[in-house]
């Protein structure tokens, strides 16, 4: 049976791509003749591959889907098999995403014309474009991809409609719902970036247009490229977000994916907001202290804000929402997994906030040493304006990213994440090889006089010794702090072999509002504090839920969990 049905939905997966691919190809170069173009003969041989695979495509599927299908209505386990749940979400997954990005063709393709050619709407311009401008130029590269976007969109559709019915004739549980997820949430996370990408690119031309900016053309942004990505993913992920929030929500709320999409979507968008954020301050800051070309941006400095504000407001919109919808599908409690992947993030997104912060802070003191250092030794600095803009901002955005993020000590099951040993361990390591390699370079350079035959002071070599002394500072005292860090977290595990005085027994499987506790007859008054011991027993709840419940405890009581399977 299950090699039946793996031989059927293989050779029906292998099939529908060559029949997609056949079709598609097969439209666009028939549009070649229905459009005259003078390619049209050149591509008679691509004609006859495509018609061929289309026909033998479209045979092999018919057979093969058509005997699938009988199974299916014949017997209800074959209609709620994960293998043919896997082949059905698996074409809605890769034709969806297809479809998005043919239809984002289609539309740049049809809009460069009206908005990106010169003869149109700088005609008194001699600029170069990289369209072909004219009344009809756009209508041949616009239809063939439609053609694909209808192609992948219909076979999407068929196969989005047998999922329908399969779910409500027989139901979908366990494997089937995650597979159904799994075509879901990547389709809901790419029609998202698309969305993003697509609303930045449109935000930084409108400006530029609207300033009659140089950098309009210079950066190789068209209106028809940010318009076409924005509609193709709108219609990806609007589709697909409005189906999880109407029929799935409540199956999905604790699901793992669901967060590891959520956690995805929002270490992307913190990333680019944060980058704009950066680059704001950094003109902000150049400016305000006389840098008359910070970036090399020149004078404009209000057109070049147009990317960055652009994309702060775009990703940092996106970061806020996506973060408040993880909040209100975590509620009260979160489960274990969910919890893992939420940990993950919020380590890594600290890991890379405090590698910001210890570069910016060791750029800041590089900088200021070779000032302080320089008129001591008798040689000129280089100006330092423009670095210190540069990295003071940084430092400013990485730091307030490490504080969101960074917890000195959190509940119990944070505190002993693999996660966050995982960042405590790389953030010791990093700034105790930076000891390292900034102490050979001091040593170096003291060395270099010592050693040469006519030493000298004023040489600018020599102003390598406060760069890497500023280099060892900023390590030290990262280093410093998190073995302390470590050390704390050490402590607070509790003992393996110890004996503990209260047992909390945690199960999974039912829901009781009632929490009963007990005297325990066989521990001695002498052997437990206050002379008791308790079995507790709570329902429904996590290992997280329960450390924080029990985080109020007075400072001699203490407990053991137990899972219930294990006692």
């Amino acid at each position: 049976m299950i090699l039946r049905r793996l031989y059927l939905y293989l050779v029906s997966a292998a099939a529908l791509g060559t029949l997609a691919a056949g079709l598609s190809a097969l439209g666009f170069n028939v549009l070649l003749f229905v459009f005259n173009d003078p390619n049209a003969d050149a591509g008679r041989g691509a004609l006859a591959g495509a018609t061929a695979a289309t026909v033998v495509g479209l045979l092999v599927w018919g057979v093969h889907f058509w005997f699938a299908r009988r199974y299916a209505r014949r017997d209800p386990a074959e209609r709620a098999s994960a293998i043919r749940r896997l082949y059905v979400y698996w074409a809605c997954l890769v034709m969806s995403i297809g479809a998005a990005i043919a239809l984002d063709t289609a539309i740049s393709n049809y809009l460069h014309p009206i908005f990106d050619c010169p003869a149109v709407s700088n005609p008194n311009e001699n600029v170069f474009s990289p369209f072909v401008c004219g009344a009809n130029a756009s209508l041949l590269p616009t239809a063939q991809a439609a053609w694909i976007a209808l192609v992948l969109g219909a076979f999407w559709a068929l196969h989005y409609r047998i999922a329908v019915r399969d779910r409500a004739a027989v139901g979908e549980q366990g494997r089937s719902a995650s597979l159904r997820r799994w075509y879901m949430y990547p389709a809901v996370l790419v029609g998202l970036l698309m969305t993003l990408s697509g609303a930045t690119s449109l935000l930084i031309l409108v400006w530029l247009r609207l300033m009659n900016s140089s950098l309009a053309t210079d950066q190789g942004r068209y209106i028809g490229d940010a318009v076409g990505l924005l509609a193709g993913g709108l219609v990806l992920w609007g589709f697909h977000a409005r189906v999880l929030a109407q029929k799935h929500l409540e199956d999905d709320r604790k699901s793992t994916l669901r967060a590891l999409e959520g956690f995805i979507a929002v270490a992307i968008s913190m990333v680019f907001a944060l980058i704009g954020a950066a680059q704001i301050l950094y003109y902000a800051l150049a400016r305000l202290i006389g840098v008359t070309n910070p970036g090399n941006v020149g004078n404009d400095v209000v057109a070049a804000m147009a990317a960055p504000v652009s994309v702060l407001v775009v990703y940092g919109a996106a970061w806020f929402l996506v973060r408040r919808r993880l909040a209100r599908d975590t509620g009260s409690h979160e489960v274990d997994r969910q919890a893992g992947v939420r940990r993950l993030y919020t380590n890594l997104a600290a890991l890379v906030s405090m590698a910001a912060l210890g570069t910016a802070a060791a750029g800041v003191l590089w900088n200021l040493a070779e000032q302080i250092e320089a008129p001591l030794i008798g040689v000129t600095a280089t100006d330092w304006r423009d670095p210190i803009s540069f990295w003071a901002t940084l430092f400013v955005v990485g730091g307030v990213v490490w504080l969101a993020h960074w917890r000195h000590a959190p509940w119990p099951g944070d505190r002993q994440s693999l996660s966050r040993r995982l960042y405590v361990w790389a953030a010791l390591l990093v700034s105790v090889l930076a000891v390292l390699g900034s102490g050979i370079g001091i040593l170096n350079v003291v060395l270099q006089q010592v050693f040469s035959a006519t030493p000298r002071l004023n040489i600018t070599s020599n102003l390598d010794f406060g760069h890497y002394l500023a280099v060892l500072v900023v390590a030290a005292l990262i280093g410093v702090y998190h073995w302390r860090v470590l050390r704390a977290d050490a402590a607070a595990r509790p003992a393996k072999h110890e004996v503990e005085p209260a047992r909390v027994v945690v199960g999974t499987q039912a829901v009781d509002s009632t929490i009963a506790t007990t005297p325990a007859t066989s521990t001695s008054a002498s052997s437990v504090p206050h002379g008791k011991r308790y079995v507790l027993s709570v329902m429904d709840a996590s290992e997280d839920d329960v450390h924080q419940a029990l985080s109020n405890l007075p400072p001699a009581a203490s407990y053991r969990l137990i899972p219930e399977s294990e006692s």
